[in-house]
């Protein structure tokens, strides 16, 4: 009896679900003109990552048209709200490649990211990117580029690191001098992933 009962109520959802009819106007409208993606923006005077959904293009690869959501800025309403970007206006894709074992590594050549930012503006791109790149288009880490030129944190011996980005190597990056959870907490401080 157990049983016919499971079958009779499993049969009553298929029926329900099959009579539902098609989706709204607006599940067509995204199915057949876009996909959803999360970019991420900065948010608290620039001292968090905040990630904002847009619809791109249902373009191979979806990476680059990421990339491009992101490269666009906050909207006027999101500015509004307080959404920064530190990726300044007008910066554009050079190139866009991908790298190692099933393309899993992507390198983003950027035009023109600043030479003069210090660490904590340059976590702040990093982190942009990367962790709007990831899990996008399969990528699971990102080597940065601005016009063929390696871009990234400053190393101990003067020289610009060229290693690649993922989200586990994000999880512990901090940089600032303000100490997180106390009232010193300013935008001088960030955390690529709070």
């Amino acid at each position: 009896m157990l049983c016919r009962g499971f079958v009779l109520a499993a049969l009553a959802i298929v029926v329900g679900t099959l009579t539902l009819g098609p989706a709204s106007a607006e599940d067509n409208l995204v199915l057949e003109h876009g996909t959803r993606t999360t970019v991420y923006f900065l948010a608290d005077e620039g001292v968090a990552p905040i990630g904002v959904r847009r619809t791109i293009e249902p373009t191979s690869p979806y990476a680059r048209e990421a990339l491009v959501a992101l490269l666009a800025g906050p909207t006027e309403e999101e500015i509004q709200a307080g959404i920064t970007s530190a990726i300044p206006p007008g910066t554009g894709i050079r190139s866009l490649s991908f790298r190692g074992y099933g393309g899993t590594g992507a390198v983003v050549d950027l035009a023109v990211l600043p030479a003069t930012y210090d660490a904590v503006d340059r976590v702040r791109v990093i982190t942009q990117i990367t962790r709007t790149l990831i899990g996008v288009s399969g990528i699971e880490r990102v080597w940065l580029r601005s016009e063929g030129r390696p871009w990234g944190l400053w190393r101990m011996n003067g020289g610009l690191s060229d290693r690649p980005w993922s989200y586990e190597s994000m999880v512990h990056l901090d940089v600032g001098s303000a100490v997180p959870g106390t009232e010193a907490v300013t935008a001088d401080y960030f955390s690529a992933v709070p």
